[in-house]
Parts: C-alpha cells; sequence; structure tokens
C-alpha cells in the first residue's frame, strides 16, 4: 500500500514538473525575439503553423516530424503567398532549409506568382549570401547549394526568365567558384548556352579579373577546355580577346590562357580573335610547349 501510494505521489509530481517546464517553454517563446514574418503571414493559420514558423524565424531545429504534421503540406503558400521554404531562405535558417528540401519542397516553386515572379528558390543559389549570421556570404550559398543537390536538385539547370541563364554561369559571375566546382561534380555543363549564347567560360573570359582567370586555368587542368563546340570555343576566344593587348601582367595572363586552350584545341582556325590576341599569326609552338 505505502509502494502505490509512493508511485501515486511520484506520478503527481512528474505532471507537475512537466507542466511547470511547459510553461517556462512557453514563456521563453514569449520573451523570445519577436517573430515579424511569422506574426504577420502564418498566425492566422492555426497553432501548430504559427509556432513553427516562429522556431524556423528564431533560427531554431525542425524535424521531419514537425514537416509531415503541417496540415497543407510542405509547399502550401500563407500570407503573401509565402512558403516555409522561402521563411527559412529569409530567416537564413540552414538546418530548416535542408529539412524542408529533404521532405519534399519544391526549388522551382517561385515567391510570388501573382506577382509573375521569376524567383525560385534556385534564383536565391547566385546571390552573395548574407553579410551577418554564424554562416555568410559563399559559405552560407554553398550550403545552400548543397542542401539542393543532396536532395535532388538538377544541377544543369536554367534559370526562369527571358535570358536562360544557367545556374552555374550565374554563380560563376559573382565569383563563387567553390559553388561552380560544387555544380560541375554533380554534372553541370559549363558550356551550356543562355538565349544570348554566353556560356560559364565566355562569362569568365570576359571579366579579365584574377580571380576569374585563375579559375580558368584551374578549368583548363582538370579537362573543361578538351574539344568544346567550336562556336562555344569561338565565343571564349572573342570575349578573351576582348580586353585589349597591352604588355601588361593581365595581357600576359589572358595570352598564357590563349595558349593553353589552343594547345587543347590544335585544329582551331586563325580568325579576328586570335589576331588580337597575339599580334599576328597563332604562334602554334609556343601553344605547344605551354603547360
Amino acid at each position: 500500500m505505502t509502494r502505490r501510494r509512493f508511485l501515486i505521489k511520484f506520478a503527481v509530481l512528474a505532471c507537475i514538473i512537466l507542466a511547470g517546464l511547459w510553461g517556462y517553454g512557453r514563456i521563453l517563446d514569449m520573451n523570445a525575439e519577436p517573430t515579424y514574418t511569422a506574426d504577420r503571414l502564418f498566425k492566422p493559420y492555426g497553432e501548430d503553423v504559427y509556432h513553427l514558423a516562429q522556431r524556423i524565424e528564431r533560427g531554431g531545429h525542425i524535424s521531419t516530424r514537425d514537416v509531415e504534421a503541417l496540415p497543407g503540406g510542405v509547399n502550401k503558400r500563407y500570407g503573401d503567398e509565402i512558403t516555409f521554404l522561402f521563411l527559412a531562405l529569409q530567416a537564413h535558417n540552414l538546418q530548416a532549409i535542408d529539412t524542408l528540401l529533404a521532405d519534399g519542397a519544391d526549388p522551382y516553386m517561385v515567391d510570388r506568382p501573382s506577382q509573375r515572379s521569376e524567383r525560385n528558390f534556385v534564383y536565391y543559389l547566385t546571390m552573395p549570401g548574407p553579410s551577418s549570421g554564424p554562416v555568410q556570404g559563399f559559405d552560407f550559398e554553398n550550403r545552400m547549394i548543397e542542401s539542393y543537390l543532396k536532395h535532388g536538385g538538377k544541377a544543369n539547370v536554367q534559370l526562369l526568365g527571358n535570358g536562360g541563364e544557367w545556374l552555374i554561369e550565374q554563380v560563376g559571375l559573382i565569383g563563387n567558384y567553390e559553388g561552380v566546382e560544387l555544380l560541375l561534380k554533380a554534372g553541370a555543363d559549363p558550356w551550356s548556352e543562355s538565349d544570348g549564347q554566353d556560356t560559364l567560360m565566355s562569362s569568365l573570359a570576359l571579366m579579365s579579373q584574377k580571380g576569374a582567370l585563375s579559375f580558368l586555368n584551374e578549368l583548363i587542368d582538370q579537362g573543361y577546355f578538351k574539344n568544346p563546340p567550336l562556336p562555344k570555343l569561338q565565343k571564349f576566344m572573342n570575349f578573351l580577346a576582348s580586353y585589349e593587348q597591352r604588355k601588361d601582367e593581365l595581357s600576359r595572363e589572358i595570352r598564357q590562357i590563349a595558349l593553353r586552350v589552343l594547345k587543347r584545341n590544335p585544329d582551331y582556325p586563325p580568325d579576328q580573335n586570335t589576331q588580337e590576341l597575339f599580334g599576328g599569326p597563332i604562334p602554334w609552338q609556343e601553344a605547344e610547349n605551354a603547360k
């Protein structure tokens, strides 16, 4: 009998403690950092939806169970047409982004369909990344690219819009070369052409900057310049030749890249591009000796 009373008292005490902890947790939630987006766009859709949105906006951890419990599914739109994936993106919550993508969040849905937006999740992979927070800049963007690819995202994909730009080209244009490498390893084609016939390679050549040229040398070493289609290679050489040769260090680097590319494409026909790069006929002996 004594043992039974002890167990009853223990159970009652445990309930009191759990209730207290729950109440304390609610107080912490009430006193936590405000959740402006959750309050404005998610609160009208029920307590479960609202509290999950709060947690994401505050940088908290979410689970597959949380996502599966959503009454409208992971891709449901809430106030201002926002989805949970765009909320996690706005909150810079990488863990939430990864979980949502793993549980079926669609990276190809646009953020504001009623406004004919062309910005989907893939578009935001081409940004410089946040300037504050635990993960910043390209590190943040590359963590998102890794999550996107890990959960079935297409490496070789065009952005929405009339230009037909490719994800890999736009990631390269902002100087995120680590992001480009992630996409290349996943099968992206650096010679895919936009509607304007630009490629990652021609865009890097047009930049004529040390970082871009160094990265081009890496791509040459990795074999990406071995016999690409001639029209695409000519466009690349045209952009490479757009920097007027003036015997400075940058001119020498560009000339050396041209020689290295020609070594791997010995059938390249002389044209105006090579005339401007070399000031005359192609120096094939120099090309053969180039690394």
